[in-house]
């Protein structure tokens, strides 16, 4: 279906999608990608600005429906500029991994970073076609290419000709601040046009990932990196009252509490968002740029961050570009991974594709040619908690989709049940009076997960009821298991050859 939004109101408005035929003669962006020809010289190349926030929890923002007051201005003003995908999802829960793959255009295990630490690590199998990622194969193009921040783990990935990078935990004063954002997004956009070269920026703000602010570990963490000049604080105070609680976690009176820094700390990203638009507007090259935003994974608290739940994984995507993207439009329809942005962007500037990727390029529903990307579901992986190391191994694999989400926790498998995953926040949860049953039960289910799940979104967002042995079910769940096993089996997952969930039954 396709909607507008309304940043004034913070509502979605149903309405038709306007035909883009008038726009698309009048613009003609680019050649056929299919046909792997150069972009035309008498064309202007497309700039390219990639934006994330790190941690963003899905639904925190106002164009997601997040009722916290004010959180995300900045977010929402640049959907109703372009066209938001609501089911968007990242390949990895986690930072490095996921990011890889947003840069890739590959699943981790085909290009290796499976997670922190060592890359690739030891058990991993080297594909028969290996391609270059984003940045370097703009850079090989002609492209200035920019990092600010968040670009360290995926280093050898990649190539920049600018780079700035954070302290420990985002504690330096660069790190969240929005003036630091603007200084350096213009500072390289200017740069890229006096050398008269068109420009790639990916731009990181660490918020909303904690330390959130004024919290012990933000005291902490500004003692130990960056006692001397701190970035400043959120412009925006909440209430425990104002906040909203992702479904994955209890409403209990000290999780709304201990999320009040997450909104601040998000509204402060979302300053930081907004500085950086606010730079390729005045340096002129707005309307020559295309603009994406996402999260790179879900929030830091149990059943999100570091889980296959669509807390961990699902993010808006938003993609902008004057005069070809209608704007304020909402996708609510297609299933768009995070590896389908590199093909996407290549096709919408002209550029000849890289062949043997996974990800796939979404460029005509992007511009109205078609009303529904082609995917029908999202692989979503995870392997390492922390270092690729043997005793941070913690393998899963989900098929999700807008209705359903299927999890083989391979980790359970191997260890016949005996390992147990870390999480955040369980001290949290249980910080009330240390005796509420939901909390408790909540914590125990994680630490005791069967080896696969089964999840109906449109009744259970949160994922707290596991279907898997429900025969209401069984038809889907047979269905996704074989959806599984063939992306396994045509990528060379290295799990591959152990998934044999039914004789764990």
């Amino acid at each position: 279906m396709h909607t507008k939004f309304d940043p004034r109101r913070g509502l979605l408005l149903q309405r038709p999608l306007i035909p883009l035929l008038m726009l698309l003669s009048m613009f003609s962006w680019g050649l056929d990608a299919a046909a792997g020809k150069a972009q035309e010289a008498d064309k202007v190349p497309l700039n390219v600005v990639l934006l994330t926030l790190d941690d963003m929890g899905w639904g925190t923002s106002g164009v997601e429906g997040c009722k916290v007051p004010g959180v995300t201005p900045n977010i929402d003003r640049l959907a109703s500029q372009g066209k938001l995908f609501t089911h968007g999802y990242v390949m990895v829960p986690m930072c490095g991994p996921s990011r890889a793959a947003l840069l890739t255009g590959r699943y981790p295990h085909s290009s290796g970073m499976m997670g922190h630490g060592q890359q690739p690590p030891a058990l991993w199998e080297e594909p028969t076609v290996k391609t270059p990622s984003l940045s370097s194969y703009l850079h090989q193009l002609g492209y200035r290419t920019g990092a600010i921040l968040k670009n360290s783990r995926t280093a050898y990935l990649n190539t920049w000709d600018v780079t700035y990078d954070e302290l420990p935990v985002g504690a330096g004063f660069h790190d969240r601040n929005p003036d630091s954002f603007y200084q350096r997004s213009k500072a390289f956009i200017v740069e890229a046009a006096t050398l008269g070269q068109p420009f790639f920026l990916y731009a990181n703000p660490i918020d909303p990932h904690d330390p959130w602010p004024d919290t012990d570990w933000e005291r902490k963490a500004l003692d130990q990196y960056n006692p001397l000049n701190p970035y400043p604080a959120p412009e925006r105070r909440y209430s425990r009252e104002e906040v909203d609680v992702p479904a994955c976690l209890p409403d209990l009176p000290w999780v709304r509490e201990n999320l009040v820094p997450y909104y601040e700390s998000m509204h402060r990203g979302d300053a930081c968002i907004g500085a950086i638009l606010q730079a390729i507007e005045d340096s002129g090259q707005a309307d020559n740029t295309l603009v994406i935003f996402l999260s790179d994974n879900g929030m830091g608290v149990p059943g999100a961050k570091n889980t296959l739940y669509q807390h961990g994984t699902r993010t808006p995507i938003i993609m902008k570009l004057p005069g070809v993207v209608e704007a304020g439009v909402v996708d609510d329809r297609s299933i768009v991974s995070a590896i389908d942005l590199m093909p996407t962007i290549l096709e919408a500037c002209g550029l000849p594709p890289v062949e043997r990727i996974e990800g796939r390029s979404i460029y005509d529903v992007l511009v109205g040619k078609k009303k529904q990307a082609d995917r029908s579901y999202a692989l979503t992986t995870f392997d390492y908690w922390g270092d690729s190391e043997a005793a941070q191994f913690y393998p899963q694999r989900s098929i999700i989709n807008g209705r359903f989400c299927y999890i083989w926790n391979a980790y359970v498998q191997r260890s016949n049940g005996r390992k147990v995953m870390p999480m955040f926040w369980n001290d949290v949860l249980l910080s009330g009076n240390g005796k509420n049953k939901i909390a408790k039960d909540r914590i125990a289910y994680f630490k005791n997960r069967p080896v696969e799940e089964f999840f109906d979104l449109s009744r259970d967002p949160g994922c707290w009821n596991n279907l898997i042995d429900d025969k209401n079910y069984q038809e889907e769940i047979t269905r996704f298991r074989a959806i599984l096993k063939r992306e396994m089996m045509e990528s060379k997952d290295p799990e591959r050859f152990i998934y044999h969930p039914e004789s764990q039954k």
